[in-house]
């Protein structure tokens, strides 16, 4: 999964820099790198300055091809992947990959990347399904059964 990201990664920031929206391209560019690295090292509390190390090269980048106030977009989109992607629970991975769609389908309709749009807006289809899926379904089911359980005793 995390190369097959790495290659959606350079496939968008090939797409970003054909559109002259260089942020998008250099975030994704950043973003297959943080695929590869995440490939090799797992999530840790001993190794949890990598995703810091991300954080920052995030901002540098978005410094380095500033475009306005539109490169914000990107780069809270990627900032909150970086710390999402380093968490051990896949509910709080869900929960924090959530807000990074918001600012990709702004960026992409100013940037006029229609492909973008419809990308991440099934990312966000996709996340609320598997929230409910396995989490919020998860819960209801178990305090269901605990209601069963009590009235049964």
């Amino acid at each position: 999964m995390l190369m097959l990201g790495l290659l959606t990664c350079l496939l968008w920031a090939t797409h970003f820099y054909l559109l002259g929206a260089m942020t998008g391209s250099a975030m994704n560019l950043l973003a297959a790198g943080r695929f590869y690295v995440y490939y090799r090292v797992k999530p840790s509390k001993q190794n949890h300055w990598i995703s810091w190390l991300f954080v920052g090269l995030t901002a540098l980048a978005a410094a380095l091809t500033w475009q306005g106030m539109i490169s914000l977009l990107p780069f809270i989109g990627t900032t909150s992947m970086v710390i999402a992607f380093w968490q051990t629970n896949p509910k709080y991975i869900r929960r924090l990959a959530l807000a990074s769609s918001p600012p990709w389908i702004i960026y992409g309709a100013i940037v006029g990347s229609y492909p973008v749009i419809v990308a991440e807006a099934l990312l966000m289809s996709s996340n609320f399904i598997g929230q409910y899926r396995f989490d919020f379904n998860t819960a209801l089911r178990r305090k269901l059964l605990r209601k069963t359980l009590n009235s049964t005793t």
